[in-house]
């Protein structure tokens, strides 16, 4: 079921908690003007505030690191949302700079968790600013978007070179690797009165003898991506994370000349998988040599979460009932 934004109004299929929460994925899509059904250009747009203030309040990141980790969380959203799977997607940045490794995952259920790895005293020179800069923060190094499939345990990943500006550039290479059609990426993050505020808005171009309707000349669907990119271009920093601006209104200001609709939204939450059993299960698969060499000097071992920050701690007595 999609609903059209023609006249600009809130989107009735939004749950008043969820518009409040800012916590959900946006799909849209784009026709091409009010008379036309068929869709052209597919979108995705989302503005997390609870879920990524939540991620980040568990960490102690400088500034530019959070803004960097919470433009991944958003661009993670919405990227998941472009994908039919049953399991987890995750985006994974490894670099030799500052930080060395961003990684944000979603479920198709929408739990996401998010971590960032970084050299503390590089990291604490850099500013909060515009869109995290990936070469000064990340230097050279790869980004790599994986699906893992639950139901048959099959994997598959994308990877590019982290050789663009801003985080989305990587989405955008990705996109034209895997698919061979364009796509263009927005994000943006920053620390607010209220907390940390991430959004991502995203255009992915569909083929032109794609859909239902009548097929569209290259020429056609060549002059629907540049106007729609242009528009896009012309979203200012502050519209995409003003959390009292609903993100209905946002799409309708920037493409109402293009005959933009929405479709059902993606909730997302802050929500870690790590459980005790999960954790033991990993001891079990370790030899006693390598559980007894991470114990400390008590034979207690101390197992932390990198997401969510929780500590379970092992007696040498529970660890001698696990083998």
């Amino acid at each position: 079921m999609s609903k059209s934004l023609s006249d600009g109004s809130m989107n009735d299929n939004l749950p008043q908690a969820a518009t409040e929460q800012h916590n959900f994925v946006l799909p849209f899509y784009l026709t091409g003007s009010d008379e036309e059904t068929t869709p052209r250009i597919r979108g995705r747009i989302t503005r997390l505030a609870g879920p990524v203030e939540s991620i980040l309040a568990r960490h102690n990141y400088p500034d530019a690191v959070a803004e960097m980790t919470a433009e991944a969380m958003a661009l993670a959203a919405c990227l998941s949302t472009t994908l039919k799977f049953d399991g987890v997607f995750t985006l994974q940045a490894k670099g030799d700079g500052a930080v060395k490794t961003l990684f944000a995952d979603v479920t198709n259920t929408g739990a996401m968790r998010a971590y960032a790895a970084f050299d503390d005293d590089s990291a604490q020179d850099m500013k909060q600013g515009l869109p995290a800069i990936l070469p000064k923060m990340m230097g050279g190094g790869y980004m790599a978007f994986t699906v893992d499939q639950q139901a048959t345990a099959q994997r598959y990943q994308g990877i590019v070179e982290l050789d663009g500006p801003h985080l989305g550039d990587a989405a955008v290479a990705w996109f034209k690797n895997s698919e061979q059609l364009g796509a263009s990426v927005l994000t943006a993050a920053q620390r607010t009165d209220a907390g940390w505020v991430a959004s991502a808005l995203m255009l992915q171009q569909i083929a032109a003898d794609g859909g239902t309707g009548p097929a569209l000349s290259s020429d056609e669907a060549d002059d629907l991506w540049h106007t729609a990119m242009v528009l896009q271009s012309s979203a200012e920093r502050g519209e995409l994370l003003d959390v009292n601006l609903p993100l209905e209104n946002l799409l309708y200001r920037l493409f109402n000349a293009m005959g933009p609709r929405t479709t059902e939204i993606r909730q997302i939450s802050d929500q870690c998988r790590c459980s005790s059993d999960k954790v033991e299960a990993m001891l079990l698969g370790l030899g006693e040599d390598d559980v007894r060499s991470l114990a400390d000097e008590s034979g207690k071992l101390i197992v932390d979460c990198e997401f969510c920050k929780i500590s379970r701690v092992y007696t040498e007595d529970q660890l001698a009932k696990l083998r």
